[in-house]
């Protein structure tokens, strides 16, 4: 078998070892990194992995990836000198024989994965036959698409308005769900004072939030109790409702921090009805059980258009949703 096959062979099992976001890697210059999304595995001729997503220090960084069995097949593939290789992101490698290329911004030293042993997805419920990656497309579309709407409502009835409205739409989807309703008080409490309790604040002040103190910021409104609500109840209304509002009016700066809080945030309890769909699936993060519920929204089938969603609508066009690498 060539070289360039075994390369093709090990790339999905390169894919799925780094497809865990709670593992931490060290880099060979010694920072330490999680993949919090290891993208789309390309086929074609490129960079073997597009759209990766990498928290380093605090930051959320996008780019693509590259695989190689040594890392002097950089030199021999001469992907110096096309640019379709220039600024990558990670450069992954079973085999660290040659210095660190400029082209990437970092070099990850892996181990061998065996060829013979497949990926367990788990479930045949399951989203896919790798079902973290699946789940952080869609965790992260869910995150776009509530953001979307946040935006159409801000041109009609502003930031206030937005909250409020998007506070009794998740509201009313939940009430039709539950099998135990929520107490009405806590409705109408929720309904009546979202948009002024310290949650709803830091939507409407969140263009005067300095980066640097967001997740602070959140940590404050989390905390408060709007209507004697629980805190995993604090906690969807954030996810569903507020979130959305203040990446609709982020600055690229801020929605670094906000995306770094929606990677990084742990659940609060697990749900029994995604326990029961996918008991082969961790529920430990809140992006886990949002990307859960987005597949579930679209009544379990795969759609072909949800990578490409993401990287146009999502990454560089509309909302510039997050920071890409090119340096």
């Amino acid at each position: 078998m060539s070289e360039t096959l075994n390369e093709r062979a090990y790339q999905r099992r390169v894919h799925a070892l780094l497809s865990d976001p709670v593992q931490r890697w060290t880099c060979t210059n010694g920072d330490e990194i999680q993949i919090v999304a290891a993208g789309l595995i390309n086929v074609h001729d490129g960079p073997d992995f597009r759209d990766m997503c990498v928290l380093h220090n605090g930051s959320i960084h996008v780019g693509n990836g590259e695989f190689h069995i040594r890392a002097s097949d950089w030199s021999t593939h001469e992907h110096a000198i096309d640019a379709r290789y220039a600024s990558l992101l990670l450069h992954i490698v079973f085999t660290n024989d040659a210095p660190p290329i400029d082209d990437a911004r970092w070099t990850l030293c892996v181990p061998f994965p065996p060829l013979h042993a497949d990926k367990v997805s788990g479930s045949t419920e399951s989203p896919s036959e790798s079902p973290l990656v699946e789940l952080q497309h869609h965790a992260l579309l869910r995150l776009l698409r509530n953001t979307a709407e946040a935006q159409q409502h801000m041109r009609r009835i502003g930031v206030r308005g937005t909250t409020r409205a998007m506070t009794v739409a998740w509201l009313d989807r939940l009430t039709h769900k539950r099998h135990r309703p929520l107490r009405l008080e806590i409705l109408v409490g929720l309904r009546e004072a979202v948009a002024t309790s310290t949650m709803g604040l830091l939507a409407e002040d969140f263009s005067m939030c300095h980066a640097d103190d967001v997740l602070g910021a959140i940590r404050a409104a989390e905390h408060q109790s709007i209507a004697r609500e629980g805190a995993a109840l604090r906690r969807e209304l954030f996810v569903n409702a507020v979130l959305p509002v203040c990446c609709a009016l982020a600055r690229d700066d801020q929605r670094i921090h906000l995306l770094q809080w929606y990677w990084s945030a742990r659940s609060v309890h697990p749900y029994g009805h995604l326990r029961r769909r996918f008991p082969e699936l961790e529920q430990g993060y809140v992006w886990q059980q949002q990307g859960m519920l987005e597949y579930l929204r679209h009544h379990g089938t795969r759609t072909t258009v949800c990578a490409d969603i993401i990287r146009t609508y999502g990454l560089e066009r509309t909302l510039r949703f997050l920071r890409l690498v090119s340096e």
